[in-house]
């Protein structure tokens, strides 16, 4: 089986997914490759989204919540696909029928959005399927017209359960003790992991400090590729004895070492802490989908939610949440691995054999000759009826009405 993955770099969650599905795929012995799906619909649309989202939720989030929530209506996903697929929808068809594939997955709902045209229009026979990493997805994710929407978190009637995308975490006993070592923690410390995704996008100056402000706890900041965050954490005079990282290929050790994860979107990051057994606080999540994702989460008893500074300082000092929250939802987190994974659905789709191009074609010249000839036999029908005797009462009926 040979399969492609579409991603997209807003981020790098959408790129973690696709190569945790590659992994899962290869696996089991599928040949697969990984492109960037906005590159393929065009460079412009590529920095339009990733530059605009980028800058909307470091600078704006407002902003951002407002196009989240003014673009969920269906109409609207279908004309912007229509629009896209205009744009870039050949050269992304040429990618894919060029490499002989049996599946196409993507991992980003704008490349959702084009695939989808595509395969409503019968412009694309390969079957296709959306990854929907989103725990409560914006419908932009979601497209009846693709073989299979496969969702990791909360699903609807038009979504199958997947496992997430993520690795198991690494078994090694010595892990936790060493990257603690490592870390500088104290026996009986608590470390609170605090990461704002790729971008480092988030309050996470406001949540280190709440950690900070709590006895025995010790926050490890990771501020991704924000290099202005990294600046101020470690400048800040309340934050002596935070760890502070950038950008870090730590990120399975860190959360070894650490005791609970403070999230505010929901994401991949969110996914891997799951499969560690980490407990998730979610914190003034991010406009949009974090707010979505946050509060589905929550209600189904998988994160603890923290909707600012004094809450977050109150759980982390609350006995309670230590004893039986953190424990519970971590339990509830980890069942969602227990789902098939995403090449278990793979292998079970059959290649849909859609309408062929010469096939469409033949379709227009036959309905264009049934109406040629549609209209041919109307007109024969007309002359007769010209030609045929008008009946006598009929006919002094039209003398009188001549001579008048």
């Amino acid at each position: 089986m040979r399969v492609l993955i579409l991603s997209a770099p807003v981020g790098a969650g959408h790129d973690a997914a696709a190569r945790g599905v590659a992994a899962e795929l290869r696996a089991r012995g599928a040949e697969v490759e990984i492109d960037d799906g906005l590159a393929l619909i065009g460079r412009c649309v590529h920095r339009l989204v990733v530059d605009g989202y980028h800058c909307q939720i470091e600078y704006a989030p407002w902003s951002w919540r407002v196009l989240y929530r003014a673009t969920r209506s269906r109409r609207l996903i279908r004309f912007g696909g229509s629009i896209l697929a205009l744009r870039g929808g050949r050269r992304l068809r040429e990618r894919i029928e060029s490499g002989g594939y049996d599946h196409v997955v993507s991992a980003y709902p704008v490349v959702s959005m084009v695939l989808a045209r595509l395969r409503r229009t019968g412009r694309l026979r390969v079957p296709c399927s959306a990854l929907v990493t989103d725990f409560d997805p914006h419908p932009a994710w979601v497209h009846p017209e693709l073989d299979l929407n496969l969702g990791v978190g909360g699903v609807c009637t038009a979504m199958r359960p997947v496992r997430p995308p993520v690795p198991p975490p690494p078994d090694d006993p010595t892990l936790r003790p060493r990257m603690r070592k490592l870390l500088g923690l104290e026996a009986g410390e608590r470390a609170v992991l605090i990461v704002g995704g790729a971008w480092g996008v988030g309050n996470l100056h406001g949540a280190a400090r709440a950690v900070s402000a709590v006895p025995g706890m010790r926050p490890v900041v990771v501020a991704g590729h924000n290099d202005g965050l990294h600046r101020r954490l470690e400048a800040d005079p309340e934050l002596g004895h935070a760890v502070v990282f950038g950008f870090t290929g730590l990120m399975a050790g860190l959360m070894a070492a650490c005791d609970v994860l403070v999230a505010n979107a929901g994401g991949l990051t969110c996914l891997e802490a799951f499969a560690a057994g980490l407990p998730v606080l979610m914190f003034d999540p991010l406009p949009g989908h974090g707010e979505d994702n946050g509060r589905h989460m929550e209600r189904a008893g998988m994160v603890t939610a923290a909707t600012n500074e004094a809450d977050l300082r109150a759980l982390l000092a609350d006995g309670h949440f230590w004893a039986v929250r953190a424990s519970q939802t971590a339990a509830k987190a980890l069942a969602l691995f227990e789902r098939p994974c995403t090449a278990e659905h793979l292998a079970g789709l059959r290649p849909t054999a859609g309408p062929s191009r010469a096939l469409r074609r033949a379709r227009r010249v036959a309905a264009l000759t049934a109406t040629v000839m549609a209209l041919g036999m109307a007109d024969r029908a007309a002359d007769a009826l010209a030609t045929t005797s008008v009946p006598s009462h009929q006919g002094a009926v039209v003398q009188q009405w001549e001579g008048r």
